[in-house]
C-alpha cells in the first residue's frame, strides 16, 4: 500500500557541484523519495546530464526489480526530464516519450493504491485534460492546483493528501503544455489559462476556490484569477511577475545587449548566440524543452521574445481575490518580489511570505521545506476563509 501522506524531509544539501542538477536531487530528498545517503552517493557520481540519464535509468531498473512503484517512477521521471527533446532511442521512437510511459505506467500503478484518491479525462477542445482528485465526505472548502513549464502533475501530487486530510476537496489538473496534454495530445502551452480552469470549475461545477499554481503556474493561476471570478483566493507558489525578466536580471553586464538581441532577430551576433547555446547541453536542452512546450518557437530568439508574455505586470491590476504571494530568498524570480506585492493594488488583500536559509525554504517552489510552505499556505487559507484579517 502506498503512503497516502508524504513525510516530507527538511533540508537542503549540495548532493552535486552543479546548483541545477542539485536542485532536482533535493526535490527527490523533499518529497522523501530517497534518502540522504542514497542521494549523496548518486550525486557523487553525476558528472555530465549524460551520467545522469544512465545512473536514474539503472538505479529506476533496480527499484522497478524491487517492487518500490515511486522510487522506480521518479528515477525514470528523472532520465526523462533532462533527455534532450526529439532524441531517438535504438528503434527510432521519440526517448522523451518512451520514458515518459515508462514512469507513468510505474506511477499509476503506485496511486491506484490510494483508495480516496480517483482520476478523470474532461472533454476540452479536440483533447481532454486529466485531473487527479479527493473529495471529503464533509468538506471545509475547494482548493484546484495545477503546475508550470515542464512539470507533469506526479511531480507534485504529494500535496494533494496533504490537503485531503485537512478536509478540503481538492483537485490537480494538467493543463496545455504540460503532462499528458503535451505528450499524449502535443497540445502547446498558452498564457490563457483561464479557459482550461474554468473549463475544469464548470465539469465539478465548482466556486469559491482557492487556486494553487506552482512555478510558472504562479503566473498561469494569476493569468486564470484575473478572469475566472469563482477563484475567491489566488496563491502565487511562487510568483513570476517577469518571467524574462528575472533571467535577464541574472545576465550581469550582457543583459542590455542581450535585450537588444531579442528586439533584433535578424542581428548577425544570433549565428555566434545559437552556436554556444548548442554546444552546451544545458543550454540546448532548455531550448529544446521551449520548442516542444511552446507553439511556434523553434529558434533562441523566439525563445526568449515568446516567455515575455508569462509576466503578471497588466494583469495584476485585474486580481480582486485575496492572494497570497510567495517567493524564496535564493530563487532566481525573487528580484521581482516587492514589485509583485505592490502592483496588486486591486486584491481583496495582499499577503507575503519571503522564504529564508533560515526556513530552509529559500530555493525555487521551498524545495528544502515543503512541509513549512504547506503548512503557510493551509494556514492561510484558514485565515481567509473564517474572515479574519490578515497581514499584508
Amino acid at each position: 500500500m502506498a503512503n497516502e501522506k508524504v513525510l516530507f524531509q527538511a533540508g537542503y544539501y549540495e548532493f552535486n557541484k552543479d546548483a541545477g542538477l542539485n536542485f532536482q536531487l533535493n526535490r527527490f530528498y523533499t518529497y522523501g523519495v530517497f534518502s540522504k545517503d542514497e542521494l549523496m552517493d548518486i550525486g557523487g557520481r553525476i558528472d555530465s546530464f549524460e551520467k545522469w540519464i544512465s545512473i536514474f535509468m539503472e538505479t529506476g531498473e533496480k527499484a522497478e526489480q524491487e517492487g518500490e512503484l515511486l522510487k522506480a517512477a521518479t528515477c525514470y521521471r528523472a532520465a526523462q526530464f533532462y533527455t534532450l527533446s526529439g532524441e531517438k532511442d535504438s528503434e527510432g521512437r521519440n526517448l522523451k516519450h518512451v520514458l515518459y510511459d515508462k514512469c507513468m505506467k510505474l506511477y499509476n500503478e503506485y496511486y491506484e493504491q490510494i483508495p480516496y484518491l480517483k482520476v478523470v479525462r474532461i472533454p476540452y477542445k479536440n483533447y481532454e485534460l486529466p485531473v487527479y482528485y479527493a473529495e471529503c465526505e464533509h468538506s471545509k472548502g475547494t482548493i484546484v492546483i495545477h503546475g508550470g513549464y515542464d512539470s507533469i502533475a506526479q511531480d507534485l501530487l504529494a500535496m494533494l493528501p496533504y490537503f485531503y486530510e485537512l478536509s478540503y476537496n481538492v483537485y490537480f489538473f494538467e493543463g496545455p503544455g504540460q503532462g499528458e496534454v503535451l505528450m499524449r495530445h502535443d497540445v502547446r502551452m498558452t498564457p490563457e489559462w483561464e479557459h482550461c480552469t474554468g473549463a475544469v470549475l464548470d465539469y465539478f461545477g465548482l466556486d469559491d476556490v482557492t487556486l494553487i499554481g506552482v512555478s510558472l503556474g504562479g503566473y498561469l493561476a494569476t493569468r486564470a484569477a484575473a478572469y475566472e471570478k469563482r477563484i475567491s483566493r489566488l496563491v502565487m507558489y511562487d510568483l513570476i511577475y517577469d518571467f524574462y525578466g528575472a533571467i535577464l536580471s541574472k545576465m550581469g553586464n550582457f543583459a542590455k545587449l542581450f535585450d537588444y538581441l531579442t528586439r533584433h532577430p535578424k542581428n548577425i551576433l544570433w549565428k555566434s548566440l545559437n552556436k554556444k547555446f548548442d554546444q552546451k547541453y544545458f543550454t540546448k536542452w532548455l531550448l529544446l524543452q521551449g520548442y516542444a512546450i511552446y507553439e511556434n518557437v523553434h529558434t533562441p530568439c523566439e525563445y526568449f521574445n515568446h516567455i515575455k508574455l508569462y509576466n503578471t505586470r497588466e494583469i495584476s491590476k485585474l486580481i480582486t481575490q485575496d492572494t497570497l504571494v510567495l517567493a524564496g530568498e535564493a530563487d532566481l524570480y525573487t528580484v521581482f518580489y516587492q514589485d509583485q506585492l505592490d502592483a496588486l493594488v486591486n486584491a481583496r488583500s495582499v499577503t507575503g511570505r519571503l522564504f529564508t536559509k533560515e526556513d530552509q525554504a529559500d530555493h525555487h517552489c521551498q524545495i528544502g521545506n515543503m512541509g513549512l510552505l504547506l503548512d503557510t499556505i493551509a494556514g492561510w487559507i484558514e485565515e481567509k476563509t473564517d474572515g479574519k484579517e490578515s497581514s499584508t
